[in-house]
């Protein structure tokens, strides 16, 4: 098994936590603009008690949901670069599930993308949709290492990665498209110590250390 499978997901994944990083920056903005949109909201629902028809829609650059005690629990906007997010909070406002939708590369594809975080707001799993419409899936360790990815590729081969603690891969297991599998295992430094191949005749083809 030559070939590093699924490096590219666990890329895609760390640029999807930098945006949500950014995200939650932006969230001590919100605070200030959620006050005057409600004092907004307010007025307009005021207003609309008048009216006899309900308007159809409410159009605004932000959106922020309180509890009673006045903590953040949701937050929907669009950031300076034109790409929408949403991101939902606990008791103590910290950042636990995230949506994304963004650009990658600076081109036009979309890129979605949902992260879930621990209690100190770290980011433990990712599941994000590259531009060429593969899907890739990642968990992560207290420290913002990979520990564990799944991915298809576009060709429909599946992959699976496993890392050590400083992040390193350290196994590999993929279906190639012909449907033949591979196993890997690798040092420290990332290199094949160990593989095992399937061809067609399904006899195990093993590796030595490489």
């Amino acid at each position: 098994m030559t070939q590093r499978p699924l490096d590219v997901v666990v890329e895609r994944l760390l640029e999807l936590e930098a945006a949500t990083r950014r995200l939650e920056r932006e969230r001590r903005r919100w605070r200030v603009a959620g006050t005057t949109l409600a004092l907004g909201f307010g007025l307009l629902v005021t207003a609309g008690a008048a009216m006899r028809e309900t308007p159809t829609s409410i159009e605004a650059g932000e959106f922020i949901l309180r509890s009673q005690d006045g903590k953040t629990r949701a937050a929907l906007t669009i950031r300076p670069d034109g790409t929408p997010g949403l991101a939902f909070y606990d008791e103590k406002e910290t950042m636990r599930l995230s949506l994304d939708l963004g650009t990658e590369d600076g081109n036009d594809d979309d890129t979605p993308g949902v992260n879930v975080y621990g209690q100190e707001g770290e980011l433990r799993a990712a599941l994000t949709i590259r531009p060429d419409g593969t899907p890739g899936l990642g968990f992560f360790d207290k420290d913002h290492n990979p520990r564990l990815s799944l991915d298809m590729a576009a060709d429909d081969s599946t992959g699976v990665n496993i890392y050590g603690s400083g992040g390193a891969l350290r196994a590999a297991m993929a279906i190639r498209p012909d449907g033949t599998p591979g196993l890997g295992l690798f040092d420290e430094a990332g290199r094949v110590v160990r593989s095992v191949d399937a061809g067609e005749s399904e006899a195990p083809r093993p590796g030595g250390v490489q």
